[in-house]
């Protein structure tokens, strides 16, 4: 008898605003540093759960911090940055246990010398990883990462005529889904100039709430869209 593989079906790339993670805690009565903290976790164990996917993705991208959080209570930004460093040691440990390769995706500027410090080590830690790409948007403004682009260009002689390659992570692929959670019906500065083509797909699940199986649902509609591509 013939044994047959069914090879899962490939999407380049998925990008997740993630929102939701105060609404949640004051639905569950808890204090907002606690809907972040869920909100952390549940990055950790999606990243964690990726092979029980129907599908292969090759690049994830997750919405962490925006430019405009800075804008926020300095005490939530204070427990954000507070969390992210509790959480480090557990994430790198189950990222490389995982074979992913994590990638800081935004500007540098305003973060602290121990935060860089945290984000280059899990980045060095997974570099040699060949398995899906995760690419932590911390710190990212799409406006901010156009505006950093321009000034390199005007810092180079003859810059090349591609665009894309003066931005954060110039190799990364443009995203094919991007998927808000939480309700909200916008892009919120989120991948402007890379979301050009892509698919939007919006779900009221707040982020603590939104698993594998969300997901799951979400490629399912992707997948039974037709694109276009401007043809």
């Amino acid at each position: 008898m013939k044994s047959y593989i069914f090879s899962k079906k490939k999407i380049n790339h998925v990008a997740i605003i993630m929102d939701g993670n105060g609404r949640w805690a004051k639905k569950n009565d808890l204090p907002k540093r606690d809907g972040h903290e869920y909100g952390i976790k549940n990055c950790i164990n999606i990243c964690e759960k990726l092979d029980k996917l129907k599908y292969k993705i090759s690049e994830i991208s997750f919405y962490v911090f925006s430019t405009e959080n800075w804008m926020r209570k300095p005490s939530e930004v204070k427990n954000l940055f507070d969390l992210i460093q509790i959480f480090y040691d557990d994430f790198k440990l189950k990222a490389h246990e995982n074979n992913l390769k994590v990638r800081h995706y935004g500007s540098r500027k305003k973060l602290s010398k121990n935060l860089l410090k945290i984000i280059d080590d899990v980045t060095i830690k997974t570099k040699k990883n060949n398995g899906t790409i995760v690419n932590l948007l911390f710190n990212y403004g799409s406006r901010q990462e156009i505006d950093d682009a321009i000034s390199k260009i005007n810092k180079i002689k003859k810059p090349s005529k591609n665009f894309k390659k003066y931005l954060y992570v110039p190799d990364s692929h443009d995203p094919d889904l991007i998927i808000r959670t939480g309700g909200e019906l916008r892009l919120s500065n989120f991948m402007l100039w890379q979301s050009a083509y892509a698919e939007l797909y919006f779900t009221k699940v707040l982020w603590p709430d939104f698993k594998i199986k969300n997901l799951n649902l979400a490629l399912d509609n992707y997948t039974k869209r037709k694109r276009k591509l401007g043809k």
